[in-house]
């Protein structure tokens, strides 16, 4: 007996996620080894997101072991959500938010002061409720441990959660562009301009690959294709996790970047070292 067709995307999915499990890992190292000085609860954030992710993979592991092996030859098997599909769930939209507060945290110490809970409390509400329906969902499928769960909760648990997720990616990435091309505008150096688009080119990429399988999330849901559903869900969580340690370890060569140009002092003004430690404004007034 063959291995059944609908375990193929699911499968390709847990290869991918741990492909991507090994970049995460490398990036963490990465890290730890060149930004020791940062704040312990930068270290912190770092810590959690690979054990989230090392968590992940191994419960990734798992749901193949279960269906592909265990249960090989069973063919009501892939009737049943296995405990470990479901916490992954949970464990992939704890990667999300986490993620998603992080780039919120940036928004906030990089806009002006008047505008600091205009652009950031629309990105936490759709968090928070990125967050609850992910949870109701996720009680749900523990409840009901029936793939076709999937089906009867997905206009009120499925589709809003990555609805939110998709809502909350996009205005991210165009609050970091306007406010990053808004702080260019008054900067006089040529090359400290070119940094600020090089950034805008990676807030966009990386919204890009997260927001495609997002969307990918959303047709597979509106289809009812579960196996593609549960393959692209093993990938996006990694992939927020990789953008996150992406824009800390970038840190290092944007400064390199602009210290070709411009004083390392100029660069750091406009928050491309650390935005936490500084506001737009008094970053404006330095660069001026």
């Amino acid at each position: 007996m063959g291995i059944p067709g609908e375990l193929g995307p699911i499968l390709i999915g847990g290869l991918v996620s741990a492909a991507l499990y090994g970049i995460t890992t490398l990036q963490t190292y990465v890290y730890f080894m060149h930004y020791a000085e940062d704040a312990s609860t930068k270290k912190f954030l770092v810590a959690v997101v690979w054990v989230l992710d090392t968590l992940h993979v191994s419960l990734t592991c798992h749901i193949l072991y279960y269906y592909m092996i265990t249960s090989y030859g069973v063919p009501t098997s892939l009737e049943y959500n296995i405990w470990s599909l479901t916490t992954s769930f949970l464990v992939n939209i704890l990667m999300v938010c986490i993620t998603q507060l992080f780039f919120a945290h940036i928004l906030y110490y990089l806009c002006r002061p008047h505008v600091k809970w205009l652009v950031t409390t629309p990105i936490m509400l759709l968090v928070l409720a990125h967050f609850g329906f992910g949870m109701v969902s996720t009680v749900l499928e523990f409840v009901n441990n029936k793939i076709s769960v999937l089906t009867q909760i997905r206009f009120y648990g499925v589709t809003p959660t990555v609805a939110t997720v998709v809502l909350a990616e996009t205005l991210i990435t165009v609050s970091l562009c306007i406010l990053l091309y808004d702080s260019g505008s008054y900067l006089a150096f040529p090359g400290t301009k070119r940094l600020v688009n090089t950034l805008i080119v990676y807030a966009v990429n990386r919204c890009l690959l997260t927001l495609l399988v997002a969307i990918a999330e959303l047709v597979m849901t509106a289809n009812e294709n579960h196996a593609w559903l549960i393959g692209l869900n093993f990938i996006i969580g990694k992939l927020y996790a990789n953008s996150l340690l992406a824009s800390l370890n970038t840190r290092q060569y944007l400064r390199s970047l602009g210290s070709g140009i411009e004083s390392a002092e100029r660069v750091d003004a406009i928050h491309f070292a650390d935005p936490a430690n500084s506001s737009w404004t008094e970053g404006v007034r330095r660069v001026e």
